[in-house]
């Protein structure tokens, strides 16, 4: 690209359509004809905005997190709420984004650990899915630890069963959801599931 001369697309717009696409069809799923289809790009300038196609997941991945995974956490840091209060209404924010019909359904990064189990991503993808998981992980142990501490859960409870836990729920809701089952079914689940906080 000359010095001066401007991109003919919006980058962000462009990274959103990307990451729909990854979203709905998964990383082996996803062609670059695809890619550039939906983006309105050609691939020179794919290739010059983003690098190639992992690197693209890469960028899908982050934004999916800080615009689809971020704000459910605030859920759980609601004030003036119980614990067993804050856990289902994060569970019921998630629920309600992976059965929603205007997105591509059930989760972006559920369906992306799931190829990472297998060898449909590479390297730095894989590392991307991992780092992401082993944060939330991370961050709900940290939760549960802080519950603990506040007199909210007893000291005897494992912050680490716990963490595993909401990440477990969070992904078979997603993958329910993905499955076709509507949201006043996810949430009879997240009922059941909270009932012994």
């Amino acid at each position: 690209m000359s010095a001066g001369r401007q991109r003919t697309f919006n980058k962000e717009d462009a990274l959103t359509k990307a990451m729909e696409v990854f979203w709905r069809n998964g990383y082996s799923g996803t062609s670059l004809s695809d890619l550039t289809e939906a983006m309105g790009i050609n691939k020179p300038s794919l290739y010059a905005a983003f690098g190639n196609k992992e690197q693209l997941y890469v960028s899908a991945l982050n934004e999916y997190v800080l615009k689809f995974g971020v704000p459910h956490f605030d859920k759980l840091l609601a004030p003036n709420l119980s614990l067993k209060q804050r856990v289902s209404d994060y569970l019921e924010s998630i629920a309600e984004m992976v059965a929603d019909s205007t997105l591509p359904g059930g989760c972006f990064l559920t369906s992306s650990t799931c190829e990472a189990g297998s060898d449909c991503l590479p390297s730095d993808a894989l590392r991307t899915v991992s780092k992401i998981n082993e944060t939330s992980t991370n961050a709900f142990v940290n939760f549960f630890k802080d519950e603990q501490e506040k007199g909210n859960l007893p000291l005897t409870s494992s912050s680490g069963v716990l963490a595993d836990f909401l990440l477990t729920m969070q992904f078979g809701l997603a993958v329910m959801a993905r499955n076709g089952i509507k949201q006043d079914r996810l949430e009879q689940v997240i009922n059941h599931a909270v009932s012994n906080f």
